[in-house]
């Protein structure tokens, strides 16, 4: 197994890979850049332990070349990849700003789920070029 399929697998498998496919084509004709699936509300650790965790809200959150995207994904998230809606949409100049392990869109924070930091950090950088 390739560095690559262990981190897509890690990510979230089989629905990793489905959201691979199913949010460019969501947000197409523009091509997404990066993206990473997130909850929102407080910290991130009790999920793991968290029995409701499959019941949680979950988004993605994506760059495209003008914009970043804020979808809702059906619930409960965490078993399927299906999306709901685009909650928000937002410039993407300076949109998202790192802060202790989240993100934050305006006023809303969006805390990465297990092994989507790195991603995360990479779409906020995108948006700080």
């Amino acid at each position: 197994m390739t560095k690559s399929e262990t981190s897509d697998w890690l990510k979230g498998g089989l629905r990793y890979a489905k959201l691979k496919d199913i949010v460019p084509e969501y947000l197409a004709p523009e091509p997404v850049e990066a993206f990473f699936v997130a909850v929102g509300g407080r910290g991130r650790w009790p999920r793991l332990l968290n029995p409701l965790s499959p019941f949680q809200r979950e988004y993605v959150v994506a760059v495209t070349a003008k914009k970043v995207f804020v979808l809702r994904l059906k619930r409960p998230a965490v078993f399927r990849a299906s999306i709901d809606k685009i909650v928000s949409e937002t410039r993407r100049e300076a949109a998202a700003k790192w802060d202790n392990g989240r993100v934050v869109l305006g006023e809303t924070s969006y805390w990465p789920i297990s092994f989507h930091s790195e991603d995360a950090e990479e779409l906020v950088s995108l948006t700080q070029d």
